[in-house]
């Protein structure tokens, strides 16, 4: 992404996470981040540099360490390696390979906290969050949606105990992950010979992460909530792999933490409801794609039970609209 693209979204975001913190602002904040989203213009597609794939012998040779039992550590050097091929677009390096063994080696607690703290600092950076994120479907989704996953990996260690989130992390995630909710609009699932992209499920999972974080602010929480609602509101193409269920998940979660969380919810929901029976009768592909990536995202909230009183009622009654 253009970098003076990219400084506007993130001091928009600022100035809102601050109006958030200071109490300036809570009615408004849809409108708010949907100008953000709105103002965004597509850039021309650029070309997509994706990692080769040489690190093949060095992914079966740990994994060959790991199910035997016999790796007692990953070095720097191997870890390096690893990160740099998180984008691989072949899911045999990326998915089996480096998402796989960093997880595993995190369950065997085979990584020093120095070199948790190094992974975040890798995958948090905008090489890997941005990179050609507001240019149409490319390569580039891999790097960008499993920095994403690793990340919740990540945060889920440090909430079991393998400490080595900061304050400065923890804040510049947030800030990060906000602006990467806002800009993301791939929504593929599976994609032919390079397996799963998947970004908005894993989106799912890190705000399951951060919904459980007991550091941060309830402004922030509520910042992310309303960010994920804004852009789901606006995509244009569809979320059927699943990924409504998983954010439905997330949903639940989130809005039995906090009543302020379930009335956002709902005043949200509210609005999106509002502004699709105000619009004119669907007639483009985009805009029945809209209509019916909601209706998939109320169903997958309905099968929940362990929503709030409120929010059943609601649910109740709009897929009782829905016919």
């Amino acid at each position: 992404m253009q970098a003076e693209k990219l400084a506007q979204v993130k001091a928009s975001v600022l100035e809102i996470r601050q109006e958030l913190r200071a109490g300036k602002l809570y009615q408004s904040l849809p409108q708010r981040l949907g100008t953000v989203i709105d103002q965004l213009e597509p850039t021309p597609a650029t070309t997509v540099s994706t990692p080769e794939d040489d690190i093949l012998d060095l992914v079966q040779e740990l994994r060959t360490g790991l199910d035997a039992g016999t790796l007692t550590e990953i070095t720097d050097q191997q870890l390096e390696q690893l990160l740099s091929h998180v984008g691989s677009v072949n899911p045999a390096i990326r998915d089996r390979g480096c998402y796989y063994l960093l997880n595993e080696a995190l369950q065997q607690q085979l990584l020093t906290a120095d070199q948790l703290g190094t992974i975040f600092d890798w995958l948090v950076q905008d090489d890997q969050l941005f990179a050609h994120i507001n240019e149409p479907e490319n390569d580039a989704v891999f790097a960008r949606s499993f920095s994403v996953l690793l990340l919740s990996v990540l945060l889920y260690a440090d909430h079991a105990g393998v400490t080595f989130m900061t304050d400065a992390r923890l804040q510049q995630l947030v800030s990060q992950f906000t602006v990467y909710v806002l800009l993301e609009n791939d929504t593929r699932g599976f994609v032919g010979t390079h397996g799963w992209a998947h970004a908005y499920t894993h989106i799912g999972n890190l705000l399951d992460e951060l919904a459980d974080e007991a550091q941060l602010a309830r402004a922030d929480k509520l910042l992310m909530l309303a960010a994920i609602i804004s852009r789901y509101q606006r995509l244009s193409t569809p979320l059927i792999y699943g990924e409504p269920e998983r954010l439905s998940t997330y949903l639940a979660l989130i809005t039995n933490k906090d009543e302020l969380y379930s009335d956002y919810l709902l005043m949200a929901m509210k609005g999106w409801h509002r502004s699709m029976v105000m619009q004119p009768a669907p007639s483009t592909e985009a805009a029945w794609t809209r209509v019916f990536n909601r209706n998939r995202l109320l169903e997958a909230m309905a099968l929940h039970d362990e929503f709030p009183t409120a929010v059943v009622d609601y649910l109740d009654d709009e897929l009782e609209f829905l016919g």
